[in-house]
């Protein structure tokens, strides 16, 4: 009966590690701070009904607001969107071939300030192509 069950062990750990591979070629999105102040940065993520109008190189703004910005600290780096995402997928869906990244110095936290970031485009955009994403180890650097 013991043996039964150590097999049955393996059987299942075995079954288990091999279902968790990586589905696609590529790692998550970081986004990294070599500044010495917070920024804040929007992009507009994959899963989303026409990311591709925000990406290079349509690189106008969303008229509102997104509901969230993200940040990060000074000299610090952040993941981002999902685990494993298919970034010949993504990449093959960019008009532009660039994913785009824009960049803030403040926090935005009115769709007046929004507006005049709109209207100002006061802001610091990172547009990468795939295999720049792919040489930088899927990091997006900031500046």
């Amino acid at each position: 009966m013991n043996t039964l069950i150590n097999t049955y062990a393996i059987m299942s750990m075995t079954l288990l590690i091999t279902s968790c591979v990586n589905k696609h070629v590529g790692e998550p999105l970081t986004i990294k701070n070599n500044s010495d102040i917070r920024v804040y940065y929007w992009f507009a993520y994959w899963k989303t009904e026409n990311f591709t109008k925000y990406h290079y190189p349509d690189t106008i703004l969303p008229e509102n607001k997104p509901v969230f910005l993200n940040s990060i600290a000074p000299h610090n780096a952040t993941g981002d969107g999902e685990s494993d995402p298919d970034w010949e997928k993504i990449y093959s869906e960019l008009s532009g071939s660039k994913f785009s990244v824009y960049f803030f110095d403040n926090q935005i936290n009115t769709q007046e300030e929004w507006d005049a970031i709109r209207q100002s485009y006061n802001l610091h955009r990172k547009d990468v192509s795939y295999q720049e994403l792919v040489n930088n180890n899927y990091c997006i650097n900031y500046p």
